[in-house]
Formats: structure tokens, C-alpha cells, sequence
């Protein structure tokens, strides 16, 4: 499969909207173009206190999410665990409370872009996107989503950042970030990453929960070439000042403008 896999830059720098179109069903899991971290992702779960967590009552909604996952891959029913063995997607599965509120009812999370499972579980989307610029709308809108889906329908977005390294298990943003602080230019061209997550919504029929699926894909830089270097910076100079804060993006900047600055822009 081509890498990058995807190239939301393109269109653009990040956008804090839902985003959110309709695809083939088809293409919904497979083929899985990050397949190659099945091995690791398996050691990863094999400690699930680190990865998962369940809400007790959310047990109907994870078996159903789990094996429409394992019905995807042509493999036997199992667990929330048992599904996510089989993707190198994350999956949260988003249950609504007794007021309404969609909230995080069963998670496995193995790629976390720099927030942990305890963050994400059992909080509704308002506290999710509570960061986020325009947070409190943008949560609206994707519970209006989560509403709307029918069954059967597959819904996708993506979201996209700079990292310092290729790690894929980043609950916490802090330890790269000071990485690239301690770091010269010189090794921007070596370190840099671009992360990009492939988002999809799908309403689980016998529940009426939603299955939302996390892929991470992560590439080099230093892989690009020229032409994809240039969209990328145009891209990246094109954030504003609150969602360069929200995404962390200052201590990146040095390293970002050397690797631009070196294909010649």
C-alpha cells in the first residue's frame, strides 16, 4: 500500500469541524493499510489495564461493537479485546446515558494521540472536546451525528499533527515534546512524523450505540517527497495562533521550518 495512506494536508490545515463523510462500507476496516503493527499492538494488549477499559452496563453495546468487528475480518466472535487483536484500529464504543449524553461506555485504546484511556473513559463528548477550540459546538454537532447515523452506514473523517519520533502509544504528549525541545535542527529531518488518524462512525443496529474507530497512521518525513513536503508546510503555516496551542505545534516549529526549509520552499 502507498505511504502516506492519507494525506488530509491537502486540503489544508487541521479544521476543528466534525467533518464527518459517508464512504463505501466496504472500505470500512479493510484493507487495513497499518496492518504491519498487528504483532505489537498484540503484546500491548496483552496487558489490558493499560488499554482497556468497560463500564459495566456497557457490556451488550461492546459485545455487539466486538463482533461486527470480528464478523468484518471473517473471524470468530470474542470480546472488545478479542476484536481489536484483529485491526489496528482503537475502539471506543460510545453508549448515551440516562440524560442523553453520549458518553465513552467501552474502550480499547493502543494508539492514544496524547490522552489516556482514564481520560477518555466515561466522559461525554462535551468533556471530550472540552480543549479543543470551539469544543462545546463542535461535541453538539457530533452528538447530532450520532443520532442521525442509520445502521449500515459507514462515516469517516481525519485529524492530523507533527510528532517528534514514531511512537504509536503517546497517552502523554509531554515526554516528545520535550525530546524535540533538547534536540537540534539538525535532526528534524530524522525525527519528525507526521500522525494521522482515520476516524469512522458506525451505529451498532441492535443496540443503538456507536462504534467510533481510531486508525493511526504514522510515516516519516523524511519519506515525502518534495511536492507532498510542500503541501504539508503550507498547511502547517496555515494553523491559527489557538489551534497551534491546542495541538502543541510550538515545539515542533524549529524543527518543522529546518525540514522545510531543506526541500527548498
Amino acid at each position: 500500500m502507498n505511504r502516506p495512506p492519507h494525506a488530509p494536508w491537502r486540503a489544508g490545515a487541521p479544521r476543528f469541524t466534525v467533518g464527518l463523510r459517508p464512504i463505501d462500507p466496504a472500505s470500512w476496516l479493510f484493507p487495513d493499510s497499518e496492518a504491519h503493527v498487528l504483532n505489537w499492538k498484540a503484546g500491548l494488549l496483552a496487558r489490558p489495564q493499560e488499554v482497556w477499559r468497560q463500564a459495566p452496563d456497557a457490556g451488550p453495546a461492546a459485545d455487539e461493537a466486538a463482533a461486527m468487528v470480528c464478523a468484518e475480518a471473517g473471524a470468530p466472535e470474542g470480546g472488545l479485546i478479542a476484536a481489536a487483536r484483529l485491526v489496528s484500529d482503537d475502539l471506543v464504543v460510545m453508549t448515551r446515558g440516562d440524560d442523553g449524553r453520549w458518553l465513552t461506555g467501552a474502550i480499547v485504546l493502543s494508539a492514544p494521540t496524547f490522552f489516556s484511556v482514564d481520560h477518555a473513559f466515561g466522559r461525554d463528548l462535551t468533556a471530550l472536546h472540552g480543549p479543543v477550540p470551539d469544543g462545546e459546538a463542535l461535541a453538539a454537532r457530533i452528538a447530532r451525528v450520532f443520532d442521525a447515523v442509520r445502521p449500515g452506514q459507514v462515516l469517516q473523517r481525519f485529524n492530523w499533527t507533527l510528532q517528534w519520533g514514531g511512537a504509536r502509544f503517546t497517552p502523554d504528549a509531554a515526554p516528545l515534546r520535550a525530546a524535540a525541545a533538547a534536540a537540534p535542527e539538525t535532526q528534524a529531518r530524522a525525527h519528525l512524523h507526521v500522525r494521522v488518524e482515520r476516524q469512522t462512525v458506525v451505529k451498532l443496529p441492535g443496540i443503538g450505540a456507536v462504534l467510533f474507530t481510531i486508525r493511526v497512521c504514522l510515516d516519516p518525513v523524511r519519506a515525502f517527497a518534495a511536492d507532498e513536503i510542500a503541501a504539508l508546510a503550507q498547511a502547517w503555516r496555515g494553523l491559527g495562533p489557538e489551534g497551534r496551542s491546542y495541538k502543541g505545534w510550538a515545539a515542533l516549529e524549529r524543527h518543522a521550518q529546518a525540514v522545510f526549509a531543506s526541500a527548498d520552499l
